[in-house]
């Protein structure tokens, strides 16, 4: 089976003090990209939108400042960890991240980056805990409810995973747009759930009928 790949912005808008004082490069940063893939091993990433020169050497020193200012800003932990993540320092960055949410517990686009990260290393345990956490804060979210979906599909949970792009669906329906604006401003492009999600539901119904027709 193919994957299917498509490519959506994902804005994060930080309504904080230090985001008034960001250069155009730090609000870049906070402009990423979800890669869904259509496949029962594939769930989202995030990326660069397009090709963006980056000192990530540069970007994490001004995250250290930045902390070292106000070590409970969680804006300050979050990029420190995403340039941990570029450099290739997973457990720093996972660590920034972890710091970051816990310093905005109602604040999921922590879990959907760490959700990020463990899928590219293929922590799938560690993918679902922080999936679910991010859709206890918000269980609006069409993103978090089509992940989750990802996930069952690889786990062949047939009949959840069904049920939950099911839900990603109903919920993207309801969404005017091609965002989705979560309770504390935070934006996620939706349009890549509404092309992928009828491939989905039609990909997972007919496993789900082929696992009843050999029972």
């Amino acid at each position: 089976m193919p994957d299917i790949m498509i490519n959506e912005m994902l804005h994060v808008r930080r309504y904080s003090t230090e985001r008034r004082g960001m250069t155009g490069l730090r609000i870049a940063l906070l402009i990423l990209v979800c890669v869904i893939c259509g496949t029962a091993n594939s769930g989202f990433v995030l990326a660069q939108h397009k090709t963006v020169t980056v000192d990530w050497k540069a970007e994490l020193a001004k995250a250290k400042a930045g902390i070292a200012k106000n070590p409970k800003s969680a804006f300050w932990h979050n990029q420190a960890g995403v340039a941990y993540n570029a450099l290739g320092d997973f457990e720093s960055a996972v660590k920034e991240l972890k710091l970051a949410s816990s310093l905005e517990p109602s604040d999921p686009i922590n879990d959907y980056e760490l959700d990020a990260f463990y899928k590219g290393k293929g922590l799938y345990s560690e993918e679902r805990e922080v999936v679910l956490d991010a859709l206890e804060k918000d269980p609006d979210n069409p993103l978090g409810h089509f992940e989750f979906a990802s996930i069952l599909e690889k786990e062949k949970r047939w009949a959840d995973s069904l049920r939950e792009y099911q839900w990603a669906k109903r919920l993207v329906a309801n969404v005017k747009g091609p965002v989705y604006s979560d309770p504390l401003g935070k934006v996620y492009a939706v349009d890549g759930i509404r092309d992928a999600v009828d491939r989905a539901i039609d990909r997972v119904a007919k496993l789900k009928g082929s696992a009843q027709h050999q029972e």
